[in-house]
């Protein structure tokens, strides 16, 4: 009986043969030149494979580019970028080109959009709502590797967050918390001894903290040319309070009365002359600026600007983290503390020419390795428990512990903008914007009359569309 590694070598030799002939007929020589081709056994396989890798062809490299407004992380996201171009880009071809863009960032990547210049792949401005109804956007499952992506936030997307019309279109990156600054040194000059919990103590410290500074330092920051720091930096503070952030998911209906306390107490610190002058006309990085040369006690702030005073505006006084005030006097919230799934990146139309490259840099900025490197550094606070389980320390960005600290919390919700409520005249924003500039003595009136325009808006709109603004199962703000 033939042995099986008898039968083995009469079957590879074959093989071997029949390659023989076939390169032989292929080239139009005889077999002596066909047997010349054939690679020597007897040769060193390095040299049997520095001769087969010189023939493969180069991989042709293409530029991918990534714009976004995230200037606080823009030093370690450079470096990120950097070891991406060392190493997977040039394996894969890919030249990554990463533009972080500053105020005016809504205005530019709109534009771009229309334009059809936007990069590869951008952050969208807030939610992609508009610029997914004007086809600015793919969805992400339209790339390779997109429908095993999207599976692993799987019970974490919302509807008109990262779902438009039952398609995936961004993914949640970091967990973006709101708390208020306060100037240690300023306080303490003030001779107040313990940190503001309500917000009557909030309008006593500003205007204790003013009067000591003698026209040069003051209580209170607000910078109403960035209309969002009222939205982001007003509402959703105090969410504790009221439980929503100007839309009652739940009801379905606008309730901006409901920040009545909170917005009557700025107006008053407005009144008292205990803001730092000039916030008509500042934007959010210039009232930060002035934060950080010491200038102001206290301010609205989110989990990212820990990286604005450590890295962009260098803190040059002492400062804290403290907890939202409450409305009640007793210091009490009867709510949660709101957090926000911030979204990073979406592909832009340009991303269809190079699918599988921009899927790789897609996959690269939300690597569970680089959010780990980006909490480490105190600037993210990670939306995956995969990727702070990855972390090998704790932050060591002063505050950032602080910002991280929110057991009792719920993740924010969408309300629907004006464009899907075809809203007419100025938006909310906006107009809290006008009431503290023009010093309205009635914002009781004002803001029922803002809810009432809004909430008409509502009883307009297509049901289904409406419907999908409604808190998801399981969602509670208590």
């Amino acid at each position: 009986m033939v042995s099986m590694s008898k039968k083995i070598s009469a079957c590879l030799l074959i093989g071997a043969m029949a390659l023989s002939m076939f390169a032989g007929c292929g080239g139009g020589s005889d077999n002596s030149s066909a047997a010349s081709s054939t690679p020597d056994a007897s040769a060193p396989a390095s040299s049997t494979a520095s001769s087969a890798a010189s023939t493969v062809e180069p991989v042709a490299t293409e530029k991918i580019r990534v714009w976004s407004d995230n200037a606080h992380e823009k030093a370690l996201r450079d470096e990120q970028v950097q070891r991406f171009n060392d190493t997977i880009g040039k394996e894969k071809g890919i030249e990554l080109e990463y533009t972080v863009y500053g105020t005016g960032w809504a205005d530019t990547i709109k534009i771009a959009a229309q334009a059809d210049d936007a990069a590869e792949l951008y952050r969208p401005n807030t939610t992609p709502l508009e610029f997914v109804e004007s086809g600015y956007l793919l969805p992400i499952t339209d790339f390779p590797g997109g429908d095993d992506l999207v599976a692993k936030y799987e019970g974490s997307l919302i509807t008109n967050d990262h779902i438009y019309n039952g398609k995936v279109y961004t993914l949640p990156y970091n967990l973006t918390t709101y708390k208020y600054v306060v100037n240690v040194d300023l306080f303490e000059k003030a001779g107040i001894t313990e940190y503001p919990k309500t917000w009557a103590e909030m309008r006593d410290a500003a205007k204790k903290i003013t009067e000591v500074g003698a026209g040069v330092e003051y209580g209170f920051g607000l910078s109403l040319k960035s209309a969002w720091t009222l939205t982001s930096g007003m509402t959703r503070q105090n969410f504790v309070n009221t439980g929503h952030i100007g839309f009652d998911n739940t009801e379905l209906k606008f309730k901006f009365a409901d920040f009545l306390p909170a917005l009557q107490t700025i107006s008053d610190i407005i009144s008292d002359g205990s803001v730092l002058p000039g916030f008509e006309g500042m934007d959010a990085d210039q009232v930060r600026a002035q934060f950080a040369e010491g200038k102001i006690g206290i301010l609205n702030a989110a989990s990212f600007d820990v990286a604005v005073f450590t890295d962009q505006f260098p803190a040059k006084c002492e400062w804290d983290v403290i907890d939202p005030p409450s409305f009640d006097d007793s210091g009490n919230k009867a709510y949660k503390e709101v957090v926000g799934g911030t979204n990073l990146l979406a592909f832009g139309t340009a991303a269809a020419k190079m699918p599988e490259k921009c899927m790789e840099v897609f996959q690269y900025f939300y690597s569970d390795e680089n959010l780990a490197e980006m909490y480490e550094h105190g600037l993210y606070i990670p939306f995956r428990q995969e990727a702070l389980d990855l972390a090998t320390k704790e932050p060591e960005a002063k505050n950032f512990a602080k910002f991280a600290s929110v057991p009792n919390n719920a993740l924010v919700l969408p309300m629907p903008s004006a464009t899907v409520l075809t809203l007419e005249g100025d938006p909310y924003d906006v107009m809290f914007v006008n009431l503290l500039s023009s010093k309205s003595t009635n914002l009781q009136a004002e803001l029922e009359a803002i809810d009432q325009r809004y909430n008409d808006c509502v009883e307009k709109t297509d049901a289904a569309v409406m419907e999908n603004y409604r808190a998801p199962e399981g969602w509670t703000n208590k």
